[in-house]
């Protein structure tokens, strides 16, 4: 048999949980009262005898009798405890009597060093003693009235029910508009979460609050934006891959049907068959590659690492990658520049470096030249290209996006080389700048 769960939301239990901790705190407040107060006041009175009592005796003994009845007199008005001396001496025998007037009978039989409580009959008087001897002729016994504190616990239980209903409603309303605060902020949030479940990524989620309701928010907030950003990049790749796969893998399903249907095909006609399905293959490798850097950069989980990088070791070793491409236009490349370490991302750098030498020796004149150099805080590659772009140069950072002189002249590629650069650079937060002036490339990377 299964229980039954009854819904229960979170006001009503913060509500509910803060009128439990004020009833707890009064219930706490009257049981301490009715247990220890009592006993809390005669060890204060007991502490204060003590003390006044030493001081008693000494004035007692140092002093003139008038000093002692003012000590006496003082003592009464200020803490409301008496001091009777037994057996007096003679310089001290009428503040003697007129002391042992009072009290003679009630200390005659009350030991020495030892606290005694006595109750009178008639009046529920309770009296606290406490005597020394002086000398052998004399002793000094202070008392004081343990009533109070009974003759107020009426009162004193009537202004503590006042009190706690006052605290009771005071607590009723703060708590009320505390939970209803909590509650509205953490509506919201789930409001929030919920469209993101759907794929509706909310424009902006803050809460102003400096508690974890608030660091909640901005963890959020930032979750939405990370899948947003994921989810359009997922979606501009797929449409990319598939807009630009599609006519390679037709070229290579026609070409491959071909050498399938005709088997009377010279050996000459079907390597050059295989050759461009070959080639093809190669462009959508390529193309697969560049997709998946640029959806890379794109992902925000991408953490930048700061790393010391030689930056001429990379320049030459794109160089060396690449050198196909610069023997066989017979381009002349000079490098210029220091020998030295810069702080960045290795794998950005690299990335941007291979792209911008890569296209440098593929857009150059045949028996052309790049010239790479620095240049005050910039690294500089340079080339001079053949035609017209005939573009925005904004335009060439737009993925699958050409000159004119590309199409022109019919180079390979996808157009996508500046577009990761420019990410790339981006991402790594390095400035750049491109000037195309007449026929001459330059693409400026401060890196100083």
């Amino acid at each position: 048999m299964s229980l039954i769960k009854v819904k229960v939301n979170l006001f009503t239990k913060i509500f509910g949980f803060s009128i439990f901790l004020v009833l707890a705190t009064i219930l706490i407040n009257y049981i301490f009262n009715a247990l220890f107060l009592e006993k809390f006041y005669v060890y204060r009175k007991k502490e204060m005898m003590l003390k006044v009592i030493e001081n008693a005796k000494i004035v007692y003994e140092k002093k003139s009798s008038e000093d002692f009845d003012n000590y006496i007199y003082d003592i009464k008005e200020s803490s409301g405890i008496d001091i009777d001396v037994k057996n007096l001496a003679k310089k001290h025998t009428m503040m003697s009597s007129h002391m042992m007037m009072r009290r003679t009978n009630s200390i005659q039989d009350i030991p020495y060093n030892k606290f005694v409580a006595k109750e009178f009959l008639g009046n529920d008087a309770k009296i606290l003693y406490y005597g020394e001897e002086v000398s052998d002729k004399a002793a000094i016994f202070v008392s004081t009235s343990l009533s109070v504190i009974q003759s107020h616990s009426h009162e004193s239980n009537i202004f503590n029910f006042i009190t706690a209903i006052l605290a009771l409603i005071v607590s009723l309303a703060s708590g009320l508009i505390f939970s209803k605060r909590i509650t509205k902020d953490i509506i919201y949030l789930n409001e929030k979460a919920s469209k993101i479940s759907q794929l509706d990524f909310p424009d902006k989620i803050e809460i102003n609050r400096n508690d974890e309701i608030g660091e909640l928010s901005l963890s959020l907030n930032k979750m939405s934006q990370e899948l947003s950003s994921s989810i359009k990049n997922l979606k501009s790749f797929v449409s990319n891959a598939s807009h630009e796969l599609r006519t390679p893998v037709s070229i290579i399903c026609t070409h491959a049907t071909a050498l399938l249907e005709h088997k009377d095909m010279s050996i000459n006609e079907q390597r050059k068959y295989y050759n461009i399905i070959l080639k093809v293959g190669n462009e959508m490798k390529e193309l697969i590659e560049n997709l998946l850097t640029l959806s890379k950069l794109d992902n925000t989980v991408f953490k930048i690492k700061n790393e010391s990088v030689n930056l001429k070791l990379v320049v030459e070793d794109a160089l060396e990658k690449y050198d196909i491409l610069e023997l066989e236009k017979d381009i002349s490349v000079n490098v210029n520049m220091e020998d030295k370490n810069i702080t960045c991302d290795s794998r950005i750098i690299k990335l941007v470096i291979n792209n911008l030498i890569q296209n440098a020796l593929k857009y150059s004149l045949v028996g052309g030249e790049i010239n790479i150099f620095q240049e005050d805080d910039y690294l500089i590659i340079k080339n001079s290209f053949q035609g017209s772009l005939e573009n925005n140069k904004n335009s060439l950072f737009q993925p699958f996006s050409r000159g004119k002189n590309a199409e022109d002249f019919k180079y390979d590629g996808m157009g996508l080389g500046l577009s990761i650069v420019d990410k790339a650079l981006t991402l790594a937060n390095i400035e750049y700048k491109l000037e195309i002036i007449n026929n001459s490339f330059s693409f400026k990377l401060k890196l100083f």
